[in-house]
């Protein structure tokens, strides 16, 4: 494709009603959220091809339509449609798709939630613990599921009235029923705490403000300290104007306390973590690296060879330069334990992959992590935020091909019956293990056992995995990485 011609044609389109989103404040999205019969569907489908075109990672995948998009775009009824449809060209050696996860944002979610720190919803999520028996995995501080205290490891009873919660009632159809009364606007519960008492909670979607930091601590094992986090999501340490956040203030105090009490070696419970915020991935990277790393390459991108053009023609320009490390703080750690499972996605892989070439890291958890080295910027069409895969990242030494995920160093299940941090909560237990012993227990084919008899069928596995990828997810760029 001439591109010349593809960015006059672009062009066409920004004066037909697209604008450039990257510096688009956005608010916190109306619980209620009306149909938009405004939106030009038509014109949407059209952008969603030129924009997806100009800013594709994988490019030189796609097909040519631009002799005639309209009578190839009029083929889908919808610019989600026409989205999916592009995400099926670049595939792997096995014939996978790369692109799962390419996506149009119609109502300011994902600005809202990771720039801004604003969610709108219960705020609690779940597991199944075994085929039959659903939990509470996690809950954010200040939600409506914690005002009405309810927290993880409490078993779900009953919701809306249907008590037969087993994986094989739920999926007669499809878990419509269990997705649906997640999103909803009011939910009935009826939870069985640890101690047995059955209590039951009625409530309403609200908006609050996110607290990634989930739980925290320091463990004194033989002659060291071990600190402790949960993070739950990488919403960014920079709001649209350039300053910075509460999460910034709040990762400062965190690795102060643990620099205070002398922790050397660290576990970052990332178990639930589907990413965020590039800047705060790298904000975490600089923070939790070695002193040694100085200011070395921590990451690099790769993008389309024509990508920094075409932004530059609509005046916009995305630094994807190499970013290096800028390590001020004073925590010097010798090893750090990273606590995954299948949802562990995206900025949390990029923190990760940043970090292994400079410490000593190990991954404990469940199989891998999810498999995500690229990420996203916003591109507002007609108000709908286009979020099309323009970017893949390498750490220092060049890897950065982990589409099937970063694989655990130990196997260990998820302990649904435990709190954040409870060192008898097994992922959190093993990595204690190691930092008394030097080593992973032993006991790897009982845990698998367990494990497998606490899950039971495979089917489980990937219903939690479904469950865990629940809500806002991704690798994101936004305004403070753009300049006109």
């Amino acid at each position: 494709m001439n591109m010349t011609k593809f960015m006059r044609l672009a062009a066409v389109l920004l004066l037909l009603g697209t604008s450039a989103g990257c510096n688009r404040q956005t608010v916190v999205p109306e619980l209620e959220r009306p149909a938009r019969p405004d939106t030009d569907e038509d014109l949407l489908k059209d952008s969603v091809y030129y924009y997806t075109y100009g800013f594709y990672l994988w490019q030189a995948d796609l097909p040519d339509w631009f002799s005639d998009i309209r009578g190839h775009t009029r083929q889908y009824n919808s610019a989600d449609a026409v989205l999916e449809a592009l995400k099926g060209y670049a595939r792997d050696g096995s014939g996978n798709p790369y692109d799962r996860f390419s996506f149009l944002d119609r109502w300011g979610t994902i600005n809202a939630e990771i720039q801004l720190g604003y969610a709108g919803n219960f705020g609690f999520d779940v597991r199944y613990n075994n085929d039959t028996d659903l939990y509470v995995k996690k809950v954010d501080t200040g939600s409506p599921a914690y005002q009405r205290g309810i927290r993880r490891g409490w078993q779900i009873v009953s919701i809306n009235g249907v008590s037969d919660l087993s994986l094989s009632s739920m999926e007669q159809d499809n878990f419509t029923f269990l997705f649906d009364a997640l999103d909803a606007s009011q939910i009935n519960l009826v939870l069985r705490t640890p101690n047995g008492e059955e209590v039951s909670v009625g409530m309403q979607r609200a908006n609050y403000q996110i607290q990634p930091i989930l739980s925290q601590g320091v463990y004194s094992v033989t002659n060291k300290k071990v600190g402790y986090f949960a993070f739950d999501s990488f919403v960014s340490t920079v709001n649209s104007r350039g300053g910075t956040t509460y999460v910034k203030d709040q990762l400062d105090q965190l690795i102060a306390q643990f620099e205070a009490e002398g922790v050397d070696e660290l576990i970052v419970d990332l178990r639930y973590n589907g990413g965020g915020a590039v800047v705060t991935a790298e904000y975490l990277s600089d923070l939790l690296a070695p002193t040694s790393v100085g200011n070395g390459v921590m990451y690099t991108n790769k993008v389309n060879n024509g990508l920094d053009a075409f932004l530059r023609s609509q005046g916009i320009r995305v630094d994807f330069s190499p970013v290096n490390f800028n390590k001020t703080n004073g925590l010097d750690l010798d090893r750090i334990y990273f606590l995954v499972t299948e949802g562990t996605a995206s900025a949390s892989e990029l923190l990760i992959n940043n970090l292994t070439p400079h410490i000593d890291v190990k991954l404990i958890g469940e199989h891998a992590t999810y498999g995500k080295p690229v990420g996203f910027f916003n591109w507002d069409i007609l108000g709908v935020d286009l979020y099309a895969v323009s970017f893949q990242t390498f750490n220092s030494i060049g890897y950065g091909d982990y589409f099937s995920g970063l694989h655990v160093d130990k196997l260990v299940f998820d302990d649904l019956t435990r709190d954040f941090g409870d060192p008898r909560e097994d992922m959190v237990a093993e990595a204690l293990y190691y930092a008394e012993n030097g080593r992973f227990s032993s006991n790897t084919q009982s845990q698998q056992l367990n494990g497998l008899a606490r899950y039971g069928t495979m089917r489980a596995r990937e219903i939690n995995r479904t469950l865990d990828r629940h809500g806002v997810k991704g690798m994101y760029t936004f305004s403070a990485h753009v300049t006109p």
